[in-house]
């Protein structure tokens, strides 16, 4: 592992691109981008790269699941670059290292009405209804899916935007058709053969990263993230963007494991 743990993999960005099909979903929504982010941890560098650019601009939604600074990282640095942002299409759900003395602090960058901790928004085209709901973290913040879920109807599809992969596992997120997530880092660090050392949730198999289905739950796709934590070394979990792009039928699904890197 050595130094290309420390100092190449934490680098070698992966823009992965996923193309589900999702049940209910109208054909107005037909072929809606969305681009996930999590776990920045401070990290700018990889917004400066034009791949990225153009996928911030033309995604229909960006979904940012938490963890935003690091401690050792001035937080002006990534506030500004978020502060480029459509806010129009910007969806924010806190996660675990958000939170100072018990309360969720992200300055010197507001949400304001992308903040959808605890909340539910409906975006719509023509008569097509697509629900973006979000619960803060499951340790460090106060989750009321009971409450998102009184405000999301019966019928149009739903996303539900959790910090950790744990949010798939609460009653009544099979309301959903899909969750997305972050906190595990892929693991950060994965051993042939054994897996990750530390998974940092409780979905079965073994799970840290990619897309998880069982019968009866939504599909739960689980970022790698940007950045790190505690250890600053990353290896057999490269950082990651996800694009998501969603479709009505399964004729015009198709489903990528691979991607385009950012160098």
């Amino acid at each position: 592992m050595g130094l290309y743990g420390f100092v190449v993999e934490p680098h070698w960005v992966s823009l992965r691109e996923i193309h589900l099909t999702i049940s209910g979903l109208d054909a107005e929504f037909e072929g809606f981008s969305i681009l996930h982010l999590s776990d920045l941890h401070g990290r700018v560098g990889v917004f400066s790269k034009q791949s990225v650019q153009n996928a911030l601009q033309s995604c229909d939604m960006i979904a940012l699941t938490g963890d935003l600074y690091a401690p050792s990282l001035d937080r002006r640095r990534l506030a500004r670059i978020i502060d480029t942002w459509d806010r129009d299409k910007l969806y924010y759900v806190s996660g675990n290292h958000d939170y100072r003395q018990g309360k969720l602090d992200t300055s010197p960058w507001e949400p304001d009405a992308t903040l959808l901790d605890n909340r539910a928004v409906c975006l719509t085209r023509h008569d097509s209804e697509l629900w973006i709901a979000g619960i803060p973290d499951l340790v460090k913040g106060s989750p009321k899916l009971d409450k998102v879920l009184r405000s999301v109807p019966t019928g149009p599809p739903a996303i539900l935007l959790s910090h950790r992969p744990d949010g798939w596992l609460l009653p009544g997120t099979e309301r959903f058709q899909l969750v997305l997530s972050g906190h595990t880092h892929g693991g950060q660090v994965r051993i042939p053969g054994f897996g990750a050392v530390f998974r940092h949730n409780h979905v079965p198999d073994r799970f840290v990263s990619g897309l998880y289905k069982r019968p009866g739950h939504p599909i739960l796709i689980t970022s790698r993230g940007l950045g790190m934590s505690e250890l600053p070394v990353r290896f057999m979990a490269r950082p990651e963007i996800l694009h998501i792009i969603l479709h009505t039928t399964k004729e015009r699904r198709k489903e990528t494991a691979g991607g385009v890197s950012v160098e």
